[in-house]
């Protein structure tokens, strides 16, 4: 049985080709999963912002009597922004040191006194003042993104710091609403004071 040269040449033109779309695949799907990991470290500055508030929250301590009676947690946000509706969707779906949260999403500032974390959106930017003079001394964690809301009075405020999220910590302002913020928060915090 004789083969013929253009059968052998064929064969191996074949072979090459399937060959070569093995390889051009396996090259595509490597190339897809270093693109994935390369966007799942560019992480969103909301998305960095919300687990950061989610994991600050961890470390605050209420007074007694200061959560729901089944130790549910009330999370309020006030106004709205891009970080409200990131900040709801983290929030609602998780539990801090067992206890539920609950996202209220709420127009008047009255409407915070019932809750344990309240995010002022930045949409609230002019009413940031009368936010901190009605929930003075009430054991709410008031946190923003809007510039200068810890100096003003808040407790908690995220800041840009060129490619970087940092937050900064009133600690007088948690004192006088009687929340505990534990001091290995407040090391990794800027720490402010209320501006005179």
């Amino acid at each position: 049985m004789t083969i013929g040269f253009r059968h052998v040449f064929a064969r191996a033109h074949a072979w090459n080709l399937a060959r070569a779309v093995r390889v051009a695949a396996i090259a595509w799907i490597a190339a897809a999963f270093t693109v994935a990991s390369v966007q799942a470290g560019e992480r969103n500055p909301l998305e960095v912002k919300a687990n950061m508030l989610f994991n600050i929250v961890k470390f605050v301590q209420w007074p007694d009597g200061a959560t729901a009676p089944k130790g549910e947690m009330t999370f309020a946000i006030l106004g709205d922004d891009e970080l409200a509706s990131v900040i709801a969707a983290t929030f609602s779906t998780r539990s801090i040191g067992g206890r539920q949260v609950f996202v209220r999403c709420i127009r008047r500032v009255e409407d915070a006194k019932d809750c344990q974390v309240l995010y002022v959106a930045s949409s609230e930017t002019t009413r940031v003042n009368q936010v901190i003079e009605l929930l003075a001394g009430k054991c709410v964690l008031t946190t923003s993104d809007v510039p200068g809301f810890a100096a003003g009075g808040g407790m908690v405020n995220f800041v840009q710091d060129n490619e970087h999220v940092r937050f900064e910590i009133n600690p007088g302002s948690a004192e006088r609403a009687r929340l505990k913020i534990s001091a290995k928060l407040l090391a990794l915090a800027r720490i402010v004071a209320e501006s005179q």
